[in-house]
């Protein structure tokens, strides 16, 4: 029987984030970082940095904290060229498409 873990997906559109001088490699790190500090773990697979939950129920809550912090920066948003939540029941849901319901985000 497959478990099914809670995670974000995320790719990051290279030209935009090589446009203002920063590397894919500095951005992933970065987000990375941001994961770990909650204890979370980061894969990378290609061009997709996914975060993945422990398996317990901080998991959401740990997920959408680290989350709702990226979406509240200028660089996370502009830079992401995607942004996909994996609930463990196996739902997806776009976060960028609602990023502009994050309380704190300015919307330029």
């Amino acid at each position: 029987m497959e478990v099914r873990r809670m995670r974000i997906e995320m790719t990051f559109d290279q030209q935009k984030v090589e446009r203002q001088g920063w590397t894919m490699e500095a951005v992933q790190e970065t987000v990375k970082k941001n994961f770990e500090a909650r204890g979370l773990r980061c894969i990378r697979e290609g061009n997709v940095l996914s975060a993945v939950g422990k398996g317990g129920g901080q998991d959401f809550s740990d997920l959408w904290a680290v989350t709702t912090a990226l979406l509240r920066t200028d660089w996370f948003p502009a830079f992401a060229a995607a942004c996909v939540w994996h609930d463990d029941n196996g739902a997806q849901e776009d976060v960028l498409s609602q990023a502009w319901k994050v309380p704190g985000r300015r919307m330029d």
